[in-house]
């Protein structure tokens, strides 16, 4: 029985070469698309679930007024491991951006942490070379990642013991290479290239007496045989909040404690690592993908039901030499899922084709092995699945014909069959318009937060990475002298750090601020040029001058910080203010302009800029014109003055671009997805618009004998199609607004939904079913009505 099932199935796959075609194409689109999807959001949700307990790590996380922040004090690691119960173990980690010399090269790295010994115990980053126990101990230690083992010695065999230099906030010193870590998988949320003592930290910052200082990154690790349930670990959040008003008053931080397996995609937080998700994507893209899944399974419907009625004859006479209607059920459903087996095999080879596309606009690296169990089970579930959900409808439609009544010629089921193929095109068109919807409004937010003005002129400014100790470090006196006289620079100004990539943030206090008012800060050194330099505006008091030597003392803020200390941009002229870790009070002496140094979907943090008295970085105000030329002379320039020092550079404008890379790769996504979904249901619409010109070519052919134009041919057999992607227009408008609403809340800046996106997203749906229908409609309005009459 099986082999007849098979037989009959491949010659009505045969005989219906358009159905099949336009089925296996669009089923093997839309699994295709979805298995991509699959690949991509299984990626984003493996996060750190490679450590061997994840799920006993957490991290530590602050809430400030109305910032929240992922760095807390960095004692508290400490305190956590000693006076919490059920904690085995606390580590700590600390950002910076170094020049790293071996021998002769340099290299600028930015992906360096301070890390406490015990780091690599907590976290399963497996050792290549050295001991476990003892690479950190030891003050001027060093680990490398394999691949920085590589690039700095040929080899990472042969790094252990070797002599590194970094240049130091104090002085330059020589570290040795302790350790080569395997290189650190994609996901993880911390990525980094070297791994410093934490000691090397605490040289600089007192440890005891940094509660109010808020720059590291803490975790902690449960004890094995502790049960962490929500009450527990409640109790735990609830004692670690004690701790820091315990050791120093003044700090009133909300202390929040989170997973480890959450970080990547539920971390929106001040002073975070670089690179995390987004929870909303994934479920996004989830919804993406079962859609493209829908409109693909939507066409097997519809076109199954729509050639009903050339297997009604089939399905009369098998039930009358007695097959049972489950028989049937299993036969047509035995199609289906040769149907989808054939797409999946397509699909599979598209999946091929294109992850290098797909990976390139996800900006991703993911592979697939067909020799893996999980990833073959996935594809075959996949399958069975829209094969099962493609054939379910039509398999028990089929099999319910009643054989006199079929082989009578009487129409079986017309009108409910027409109700639900009607039903399944608007909600397939639904679908799309609402993709294509979304894709609208993505794209204009993209271009508004492009465009937008963030309180600077961010074009034409160009970076330099300076030295920051030694006699190199001296010479920034002898750059600027000559940065002076060079043709094609406008303005310049020396920071520590860029405002594309501030790291570090502080408790605030003032005289007046309530024990409650906690605000934290950025922070930030630069000299009296900036504001020129970066085209911002001063809104009240002055800005830093080089010929008042008073001015070491005194900050100027944001309007964020004077926001956050309740007051009026003119009246915190003159207002006292500490910084923790600063030694002395200073005055405010100025105001500017809010800008964004962070992403626009954030609000403006506060921030505190000092007069600059070290370095780190030259930003140059250059003149757009002859961009390479001006690189090529500050060179020249850089390499008489510093030598063989490596000239490192960047643009401001470049940097900030990189901020919003999660935004602008959801709006590729969408744009190729609601495509591929058009191109989906346009495929089911010409198959349909396909089978009832051919049901109606008797009619056409007596219409046009009795005068009907093409014309008039073509609006009667398209009107039918086009009524229903308006409806579907009617269903889709309100849920994308509403879908795209809720998305835009997470910008502090957005656009707002017009009704030009949704008119624009109408008339597309509509030009393209119209342009769909009308090819079977023009081919049937066209035809030599003798030919039409002959038609039975």
């Amino acid at each position: 029985m099986f082999r007849n099932y098979l037989k009959t199935a491949l010659r009505n796959l045969i005989r219906n070469k358009l159905f099949t075609t336009v089925n296996v194409f669009g089923l093997a689109t839309g699994m295709a698309c979805s298995l991509l999807i699959f690949l991509w959001v299984q990626d984003e949700l493996s996060f750190d679930r490679f450590n061997a307990k994840a799920d006993k790590i957490y991290r530590i996380t602050a809430k400030l007024a109305d910032v929240e922040a992922a760095v807390v004090p960095p004692p508290l690691a400490a305190a956590i491991k000693a006076e919490i119960p059920g904690v085995e173990n606390a580590t700590r980690l600390s950002a910076l951006h170094k020049i790293i010399t071996v021998g002769t090269k340099k290299f600028d790295e930015k992906r360096i942490y301070y890390a406490d010994s015990n780091f690599l115990k907590i976290f399963s980053y497996p050792l290549l070379k050295g001991n476990l126990t003892s690479v950190l101990t030891s003050p001027d230690a060093v680990v490398l990642t394999e691949a920085t083992a590589i690039k700095y010695f040929g080899s990472a065999e042969s790094a252990v013991g070797k002599i590194i230099y970094i240049d130091d906030d104090i002085k330059g010193r020589n570290l040795m290479v302790t350790g080569v870590l395997k290189n650190i998988p994609h996901n993880s949320h911390l990525q980094f290239d070297l791994l410093l003592p934490m000691e090397q930290y605490d040289r600089i910052n007192n440890p005891e007496g940094s509660w109010n200082n808020f720059d590291a990154f803490v975790y902690f690790q449960l004890a094995d045989n502790f049960s962490a349930t929500a009450t527990s670990i409640k109790k735990i959040e609830e004692q670690i909040n004690e701790l820091p008003a315990k050791n120093n008053k003044e700090v009133q931080a909300n202390l929040s404690i989170q997973p480890l397996t959450d970080i990547h995609l539920h971390s929106h937080y001040m002073l975070d690592v670089e690179g995390q998700g987004n929870n909303e994507h994934v479920t996004i893209f989830s919804l993406i993908a079962i859609f493209i899944l829908l409109i693909a399974c939507i066409n097997f419907i519809n076109l199954s039901t729509a050639l009903s009625a050339q297997r009604a004859k089939e399905v009369g006479l098998r039930k009358t030499i007695g097959a049972l209607r489950s028989q049937l059920i299993l036969q047509f459903l035995g199609e289906s899922l040769l149907l989808s087996l054939i797409s999946l095999i397509v699909a599979t080879g598209l999946v091929l084709l294109l992850l290098p596309l797909f990976n390139d606009l996800s900006s991703k690296s993911l592979s697939i092995n067909l020799l893996d169990g999980k990833i073959v089970g996935s594809f075959l579930g996949t399958a069975i699945v829209v094969g099962i959900i493609s054939g379910s409808y039509p398999a028990l439609f089929l099999s319910s014909f009643h054989p006199i009544n079929v082989l009578k010629g009487l129409k079986i089921f017309e009108g409910k069959k027409s109700f639900l193929r009607s039903g399944l095109v608007i909600l397939q068109f639904s679908i799309s318009v609402i993709l294509m919807i979304s894709t609208i409004v993505v794209y204009r937010q993209l271009q508004f937060i492009k465009n937008r003005d963030i309180g600077f002129t961010k074009e034409n400014l160009l970076y330099l990475k300076m030295p920051e100790v030694g006699d190199l470090h001296n010479n920034k006196e002898a750059l600027k002298a000559i940065l002076d006289q060079q043709p094609g620079i406008s303005d310049y100004t020396i920071t520590d750090e860029l405002p594309t990539y501030l790291t570090s943030g502080s408790l605030l206090s003032w005289p007046t601020k309530a024990t409650s008012d906690q605000v934290i800060a950025y922070r930030l050194r630069t000299d009296e040029n900036f504001i020129k330099t970066f085209r911002m505006q001063l809104v009240a008091g002055r800005f830093f001058s080089k010929d008042l030597k008073t001015d070491d003392s005194t900050y100027v803020v944001n309007e964020a910080t004077v926001r956050a200390m309740g007051l009026q941009p003119s009246t915190a002229i003159g207002k006292k203010l500490s910084i923790s870790l600063e030694d002395k009070q200073g005055t405010i002496i100025g105001v500017v302009k809010d800008f964004n140094f962070k992403p626009v979907q954030q609000p403006v943090e506060p921030l505190v800029i000092k007069n600059n008295f070290a370095g780190g970085h030259v930003v140059l105000r250059t003149t757009p014109k002859n961009m390479h030329t001006i690189v090529a002379a500050i060179k020249n320039v850089f390499g008489k003055i510093y030598g063989d020092y490596p000239f490192f550079y960047g643009f401001v404008d470049e940097d900030l671009s990189k901020l919003y890379r999660a935004e602008q790769r959801m709006g590729k996504l969408f744009n190729a997805f609601s495509l591929l979904s058009i191109i989906i249901s346009c495929l089911g619409l010409f198959g349909l618009a396909a089978f009832a010109t051919q049901k109606r070519t008797k009619e056409i052919g007596v219409r046009k004998v009795l005068g009907a134009s093409e014309a008039g041919i073509v609006a009667l057999l398209s009107k039918d199609f086009i009524r229903l992607v308006a409806l579907a227009l009617i269903i889709a408008f309100p849920i994308a607004g509403w879908l795209m609403n809720k998305w835009l809340q997470g910008f502090t800046y957005r656009v707002s939904l017009t009704w030009w996106m949704y008119a624009l997203a109408g008339l597309i749906a509509l030009f393209v079913a119209l342009i769909t229908v009308s090819y079977q409609s023009i081919k049937a309005a066209i035809a030599n009505p003798v030919k039409s009459l002959r038609t039975e």
